[in-house]
């Protein structure tokens, strides 16, 4: 298991400020009482950190912690020392811990897997206080370990139910953006589809004219009229597949793809420079041109919003041997927050649906060290 500590940082800090000052706590007392607090330090700290991880793997952390806690137990009782308890036997830090991965438990697992492992660390909390020494000094328990549990669990509940909220709510935002690109995507092709019979009428109608005083032009003009119908076709089916839907603005498909792209890649202001290399060995359908075009539009715009310290954006666009790839990376360090107001934060999402609507495979993430990257392989024409 591989550790975020990126996510650690950012999530988890208030829990480890929390369970720091518990720690200062018990040491605090054990210095009051007279009490040498090298027995009690390797326990707790291994309980704390258990805590740390409970967000992320909620089933370890809490074996883990009733593990640690029975077995540190039976040590201080092998040893005869008594360790000054907040409630229940354990020290302030334990007491943290254990609540904090109550709270993870119930906030993450199944309900079955929440109640049997809640009701394990309880049990494993009422063993400690018999097997572990009562020191003289500790304080009166005051109903300290039946309360805050209670409390654990009505957080831990409190957080699932809001958790469940937002995922209904991100779901609901996704097929939104989704169901927007194939709307878009619909009508590009719908353009295309318009462009190639345009053209085919107009090729129809010039071999009917010319079709008396030269009779070979309508074999010369038959092969054009039959790669435009079969474009059309090909933008057809992909149309078909999706959503007739009329809402969304209609876009223009590019007429240029290379002119286009450089305009993408156009720096003005204090925006991050790009470099853009395109080779096109074959042509670009106009479908797919537009997607194309989508994608490095889009990745320059996180590029530029998200990188942190970028100096530098690379956009490549390669088609040939059927295929086209694009790549779009940047060497910034990227955070959550744009550097630059606007835009959903659902661009992953579109450029995703756009591809793969098309047949193609997409990518996206952080390269290592910094920076971060888009890939895209799309087919220029359907693939049987």
């Amino acid at each position: 298991m591989k550790l975020d500590w990126r996510g650690l940082t950012i999530w988890d800090w208030p829990l480890a400020g929390l369970l720091a000052l518990a720690l200062l706590l018990d040491g605090a007392t054990a210095s009051e009482l007279g009490y040498d607090d090298r027995w009690e330090l390797p326990g707790f700290l291994v309980v704390c950190a258990l805590a740390l991880l409970a967000s992320r793997w909620p089933v370890v952390a809490g074996v883990g912690v009733v593990v640690v806690l029975l077995a540190w137990s039976v040590v201080l009782r092998l040893a005869g020392v008594a360790v000054p308890a907040a409630a229940g036997g354990l020290g302030a830090a334990e007491v943290v811990a254990v609540l904090a991965v109550i709270v993870a438990v119930v906030r993450r697992t199944s309900r079955s897997t929440a109640a049997g492992l809640v009701g394990l660390l309880l049990l494993g909390c009422l063993a400690v206080g018999v097997l572990r020494p009562e020191h003289p000094g500790a304080p009166q328990e005051l109903g300290w370990s039946v309360v805050l549990p209670v409390v654990a669990v009505v957080a831990g509940w409190v957080l699932r139910v809001r958790d469940a909220r937002q995922a209904r709510e991100l779901r609901a935002v996704v097929v939104a953006t989704q169901l927007r690109e194939r709307v878009a995507l619909a009508r590009e092709l719908h353009d295309v589809v318009a462009h190639h019979i345009g053209g085919m009428v107009v090729q129809a109608q010039a071999a009917q004219a010319v079709a008396l005083p030269d009779p070979g032009a309508p074999a010369r003009v038959l092969p054009v009229i039959e790669r435009a119908g079969a474009e059309a076709l090909s933008a057809m089916q992909r149309m078909v597949a999706m959503l007739e839907d009329v809402d969304g603005d209609p876009v223009t498909p590019p007429t240029d793809l290379l002119t286009d792209l450089r305009a993408a890649a156009v720096t003005s202001g204090d925006a991050t420079a790009v470099r853009l290399a395109v080779e096109l060995a074959e042509p670009v359908p106009a479908a797919v041109a537009t997607t194309v075009l989508r994608l490095v539009q889009e990745s320059v715009t996180n590029a530029r919003r998200y990188a942190v310290g970028a100096r530098e954006i690379t956009a490549t666009v390669r088609a040939g041997d059927g295929r086209v790839h694009v790549r779009v990376r940047d060497d910034g360090r990227h955070t959550d927050r744009p550097r630059r107001s606007g835009g959903g934060g659902y661009g992953l999402v579109g450029m995703r649906e756009r591809v793969q609507l098309l047949g193609g495979r997409f990518e996206a993430g952080r390269l290592p060290g910094a920076g971060w990257q888009v890939l895209a392989d799309l087919p220029l024409r359907p693939e049987p």
